[in-house]
């Protein structure tokens, strides 16, 4: 018996594509496809192929929250540096649906989308109230948090397309570049030379 048509079925089915094929392979058809049901059965449940991506990067976006959950450190500042690599590993790990995450333009803002929360205002949040923790006990230069949480993410971000776009590297060296980005940019954030230069 074929499970009930939800949201949630449609996106792990689309994500399931996506990981399998490649984000090129992700239409309605093959989706609906895969669930045994035609294509525009999926309309009450998702407007279009956008609508179908953002499915699959909500589900994303969950799970990079969850990993940067799982970091158990009190240290703030250690807090960031796990948070960071734990970005750059989800990244290198999940090509496909990291591109996915920012097909389109991530929203930096508090404000609410009419379909949903800012995706990417959760992750920059995520790293801001990291930031504020390692402000309060002293830890980082009291400058602009978000500013501070953007160059970390930025840098982060910055790791991941090289490591996917650029030479290849062995993996050593990519160790080693992903944990050298990452503590420069916080070395630059303790003592306040990126945020006041």
């Amino acid at each position: 018996m074929r499970q009930p048509l939800t949201r949630e079925a449609i996106s792990k089915a689309a994500r399931e594509l996506l990981v399998a094929e490649g984000l090129h392979a992700v239409s309605l058809r093959r989706v609906a496809a895969s669930l045994g049901v035609t294509a525009p059965a999926l309309y009450a449940h998702v407007v279009d192929k956008r609508d179908l991506l953002q499915g699959i990067v909500e589900r994303e976006v969950d799970a990079l929250l969850d990993r940067f959950a799982a970091v158990e450190t009190q240290d703030a500042v250690e807090r960031l540096q796990e948070m960071a690599t734990a970005y750059v590993e989800y990244g290198v790990q999940n090509p496909d649906l990291f591109r996915a995450m920012f097909l389109f333009r991530p929203e930096l803002t508090a404000e609410p989308r009419p379909d949903g929360p800012a995706l990417g205002s959760n992750i920059l949040g995520a790293f801001v109230s990291t930031v504020r923790d390692a402000q309060g006990a002293g830890v980082l230069d009291d400058g602009d948090p978000e500013l501070a949480a953007l160059t970390v993410w930025a840098t982060a971000h910055g790791v991941i397309t090289t490591l996917l776009t650029g030479p290849p590297l062995d993996i050593d060296l990519k160790n080693k570049l992903c944990e050298a980005a990452i503590n420069a940019s916080l070395t630059g954030l303790r003592n306040g030379s990126l945020l006041h230069a």
